[in-house]
């Protein structure tokens, strides 16, 4: 990162802990070290600079719309955090094979699996991608879950702080037996969204409200280290 991203990085994270009040408390659980993927709920452009400012002096980098790139200080900022870039309705094989080098170099990758953003705060579908990286690469997937982001723009309008807050899950790998085939992609995607729903207040699980769903089968928790 050069210089202007630098003072540009600290200004945001000085700016989000002025408009916000926030509690990341729980990102300590992350380690210092990767190679880790971070799989985070998407509700609103919020929890792209609140997750990457808080999580620094890790290397981080994240995946986003190939939109990002059409120009303006969100195409800068895209460049100086060396995002990866992905096009959700077309060409993904340069991406993954992107995060695999990213993840191979020790770093921690940061992706929404549910591909777009839920506007509400409730979560929608997940998609597979995620899945694909994790499988592949053997990295652990943490699940991690912000709330209270949703409100950021009523709270900016009376202004008020908005209360925004971090949960951290427990890390897991898929460890399928036998091929990973559709079947079991979309059986390990459901179970990561059911972990992030599980980290979630209940009005903010959406169609992963039923908890009863969570499964260990073919799933290698990794235990914190203390």
């Amino acid at each position: 990162m050069n210089l202007a991203a630098r003072i540009v990085t600290s200004a945001l994270h000085i700016i989000l802990r002025i408009v916000c009040k926030v509690d990341a408390q729980e990102l300590d659980k992350i380690p210092l070290d990767g190679p880790y993927i971070i799989a985070i709920n998407h509700t609103n452009f919020l929890e792209v600079p609140m997750i990457y400012t808080h999580l620094l002096p890790r290397k981080i980098i994240g995946i986003a719309k190939k939109e990002t790139w059409r120009g303006g200080f969100l195409k800068w900022l895209a460049n100086s955090w060396e995002a990866i870039s992905v096009d959700r309705e077309g060409y993904m094989i340069d991406t993954f094979r992107q995060s695999r080098k990213v993840l191979k170099d020790g770093c921690f990758l940061v992706i929404a699996p549910e591909g777009t953003r839920n506007k509400y705060g409730k979560l929608i579908m997940g998609k597979p991608g995620v899945i694909g990286i994790a499988l592949r690469s053997k990295v652990p997937i943490i699940p991690v879950v912000h709330f209270g982001g949703e409100h950021i723009g009523k709270n900016l309008k009376s202004f008020r702080r908005t209360k925004f807050t971090f949960k951290v899950g427990t890390p897991f790998i898929p460890d399928p037996v036998g091929k990973a085939d559709q079947d079991k992609r979309k059986y390990f995607t459901d179970q990561l969204m059911y972990r992030l729903a599980e980290l979630l207040p209940e009005e903010y699980r959406g169609v992963y409200s039923n908890l009863d769903n969570i499964r260990k089968n073919e799933i290698k928790e990794i235990l914190w280290e203390t």
